[in-house]
This record gives C-alpha cells, sequence and structure tokens, in this order.
C-alpha cells in the first residue's frame, strides 16, 4: 500500500509499505479521509520530534477492514474514527485527568504509524482503551476527519471558563481560531472578536460570523477590543498562532481578572518579553491547552450530529494520498484552510 513515511526533518516520501494485518486484540482501518495538522507541519520543519520512518496523520475517519481475534464491539464495514493520544492512565497526569502530559504518551503519527495510509492499524492497547470511536451516519467522513481538532478546540474553550454571553477575543483566523469560534459561539459566547493579518482569512472570519475582525497590522488590538467593550476589555482571549505579538496582544486585550488561552504551540526556545505587572496588579490567568480528553473527543462528534458546529466550510482543499506532498506544500504556504488527504480518490 501507499504511504507518506516521514524520513527526518524536510523529507517526506510517499513509499510503497506492507499492508498491516491485524494481531489479537487489533483493529485494521480503511482510511477514507486523513487531516493534515499543524502539528505534522511542525514535524516535516524539524520543530517537534517523531520517529524516523514514521506514517504521519493522526486526524482520520474510515472503515474497519479486519478485526483482530478477541475483539467485541466492532464488524467490518463500520464507520469509526480515533482519539489519538495514547497515555498510560496510571501516572499523576492521567489521574487527574490530562493525558496530553503523560510522560509515557504516545500519538498516531509520531510514535504509532497514522492516518496518512491507504490503511491504519490500531493496537490493542488503543482498542482496549475504548479510543476507536463509532460514526455516527449523519457525519461525513471528510468532517469525522476532524473529530480531533474539534475536540482540541472545545479543550481550549473550556480551559477559559468561558460564560455564557462573554466577549471572547480570538488571535489568528486560521483552521484552528475558526474552529474556537464556531465552539465558543455554540457554547454561548457574547460577541466574538478576531485579530488576523491575511486578507483571504479576515473574509473567511467574516463570512462564519465573527462579530468584528481586527487586522494587528493595521490597527491596535487591545485599543480596538477595549473600545468595542466599554473601556473593560474582553473577558477571555484564546492565542491560535505561535506568535509573541499575538501572545502581548491579548495580555493588553482582556480585562481585569480576565483569562487567556494559550492554544497554540510557539517554535522552540520562544522567548516572549512582558510585564508581570499586567496579570499581577490585573489578577489575569493565563492558561493553556493541549489535545483533549477522549470524552471531549466523543462531545465533539455530537456537536457535529446534532449540527450545533458546522465544519464543512472549514476544507477548502482535498488531495488524493498520491499528492500528498503536494498537499503539504500547499499547507506550509497558508494558502486556504484545512487539507484532508483521501485515498480512495
Amino acid at each position: 500500500m501507499q504511504a507518506l513515511v516521514f524520513h527526518g526533518p524536510g523529507s517526506l516520501r510517499l513509499d510503497e509499505v506492507d499492508k498491516p494485518q491485524a494481531g489479537p486484540g487489533e483493529l485494521i482501518i480503511e482510511v477514507k479521509a486523513a487531516g493534515i495538522c499543524a502539528s505534522d507541519l511542525r514535524v516535516f520543519k524539524g520543530e517537534r520530534s517523531a520517529k524516523e520512518g514514521v506514517i504521519l496523520g493522526h486526524e482520520v475517519a474510515g472503515s474497519i477492514e479486519e478485526v483482530g481475534l478477541g475483539v467485541h464491539g466492532f464488524q467490518e464495514g463500520e464507520r469509526v474514527t480515533v482519539y489519538p493520544v495514547i497515555s498510560c492512565g496510571l501516572c499523576f497526569f492521567c489521574r487527574e485527568g490530562y493525558p496530553s502530559i503523560c510522560p509515557d504518551k504516545k500519538l498516531f503519527g509520531f510514535e504509532y504509524d497514522g492516518a496518512f495510509a491507504e490503511y491504519m492499524k490500531v493496537p490493542s492497547e488503543v482498542v482496549a482503551k475504548g479510543s476507536v470511536v463509532k460514526v455516527p451516519e449523519a457525519v461525513s467522513d471528510e468532517e469525522a476527519a476532524l473529530t480531533e481538532p474539534l475536540a482540541c478546540t472545545i479543550n481550549g474553550i473550556e480551559a477559559l471558563k468561558l460564560r455564557v454571553g462573554e466577549t471572547l477575543l480570538i488571535i489568528g483566523a486560521g483552521p484552528m481560531g475558526l474552529m474556537a469560534m464556531k465552539v465558543a459561539r455554540a457554547s454561548g459566547a457574547g460577541r466574538i472578536i478576531m485579530s488576523e493579518l491575511r486578507k483571504d482569512r479576515i473574509e473567511d472570519a467574516r463570512a462564519m460570523g465573527a462579530d468584528l475582525i481586527v487586522n494587528p497590522k493595521d490597527e491596535d488590538v487591545a485599543s480596538i477590543v477595549k473600545k468595542e467593550t466599554d473601556g473593560i476589555g474582553a473577558d477571555a482571549a484564546l492565542v491560535s498562532i505561535g506568535s509573541p505579538p499575538a501572545a502581548l496582544d491579548a495580555l493588553r486585550a482582556v480585562r481585569k481578572g480576565g483569562r487567556i488561552n494559550f492554544f497554540a504551540g510557539f517554535p522552540p526556545a520562544t522567548v516572549i518579553a512582558l510585564d508581570p505587572n499586567i496579570i499581577h496588579y490585573g489578577l489575569v490567568t493565563i492558561t493553556a491547552s493541549q489535545n483533549s480528553t477522549l470524552t471531549q473527543f466523543k462531545r465533539a462528534l455530537t456537536l457535529m450530529e446534532t449540527h450545533r458546529v458546522e465544519l464543512k466550510d472549514l476544507i477548502t482543499h482535498r488531495f488524493p494520498l498520491k499528492d500528498a506532498p503536494k498537499a503539504f506544500e500547499g499547507r506550509l504556504s497558508l494558502e486556504g484552510l484545512k487539507y484532508e488527504l483521501f485515498p480512495r480518490i
């Protein structure tokens, strides 16, 4: 079968590899759709580490191709997606509800072969944890492939403890920022203000329902936000791009007692010079989020099934698996929003 294999920073190749076989307790998934995540790009650029020779991809939808001995509750042909975080479940962080920072955590597309292939094996430990989740009939394959990033945005919004009617500033109108906007709206947010440099993404944010979009190249974000909130500032801010100026804009734009979520990862060794008195005297809470829980992953599917959150307008590029290198080039150029690979087209 064909698979997109990571051979070190800057080196991705579409290789011919053996089709996986299901051992005891395992499942084989025929991949129908797989999303390209910003973390896949960071692996390619050498900003995040992954095992050389691994098949990338952790945003997946597919159907059961083969059921291993001893697996119950699944049948061939059933449509599924996979929660990609494999934590130990026993350490302090797992017990506290933070599987994403488990010291023994493993991920599809990093340690385990992922979804940029015709078929994907789900190891027995993942099946046993309940991480293979059936896709509702009302959710298409291309939508189901976005379950994982949608779950991540649920995690980010929940980390902010966003209350009904509150004003939220989202910095960055890329795929994740726009997804966060949709989740925030479904969660009862009041005014949603977005900050974005690119003209195409400003138009995307406007079309998808942002109440106000600020271009930080032309305007002072904090001043505009405070003007829109009677001089008080936003109740909360989500930073969806790993940019020091974005982080500082969030710090200046939230009200006293406000909350900030560093949702995006930053490049290695990033240093931000900030005035800690803004945090201290302003009683500002800075939070962060990474990945999601399995519960949030399942709730993401519910949001799509009930049409509380619509994601089809985020999928701007669709490529056959054989054109995966071209898809990565486009995604790296920041053209469009979500890119998906389809092994069967």
